[in-house]
């Protein structure tokens, strides 16, 4: 959101620890949600986005266009690479209970998460980014890498395709 990108910016400009502290209160619940939604265990996720901020922190000044969708980038590279490691396959629709971060819900229909496991790693991601986290097409094409009129086109086609699912079903 752009408020939250101006925080970043301020705290870019003058150090103010209270403008970080109000981004990171903001952002760190949704980014924990997002990524056990993409399949990473909730305690690895608590460390994701953690070792996230850390990497954020250290670049961002550098890089103040999108500062929430960077943050995003520098998660799934680390949630990508941890599973890598782990030679794993992020599981869609993991199950997640409440957890301290309730200010974010988490939860999708069975409807949704059944939509969802059938469609490829970034094509999910692009969709619980758009819709679920509500950034904007061009937050979603920072964190992706990949043109904001990709980003609107492909939207269109998995929601079009997800609705031929859901009347077929």
């Amino acid at each position: 959101m752009a408020e939250d990108d101006a925080l970043i910016r301020h705290w870019c400009r003058t150090g103010e620890e209270s403008a970080f502290e109000r981004f990171y209160h903001a952002q760190s619940p949704a980014l924990w949600r997002f990524l056990v939604l993409r399949g990473v265990d909730r305690e690895d996720a608590y460390d994701l986005v953690a070792e996230a901020f850390g990497r954020f922190i250290g670049t961002v000044c550098g890089r103040p266009d999108a500062p929430r969708a960077f943050l995003y980038r520098i998660a799934l590279n680390l949630a990508t690479d941890r599973f890598r490691r782990r030679q794993l396959r992020p599981e869609s629709g993991t199950d997640p209970d409440a957890t301290e971060h309730d200010q974010v819900p988490v939860e999708l229909t069975e409807d949704a998460r059944r939509l969802l496991t059938g469609l490829e790693s970034g094509e999910q991601d692009l969709l619980l980014m758009r819709y679920w986290l509500g950034m904007t097409h061009r937050e979603v094409a920072e964190v992706l890498e990949i043109p904001e009129g990709t980003v609107r086109r492909r939207a269109a086609v998995l929601i079009n395709r997800l609705q031929d699912r859901a009347d077929d079903a």
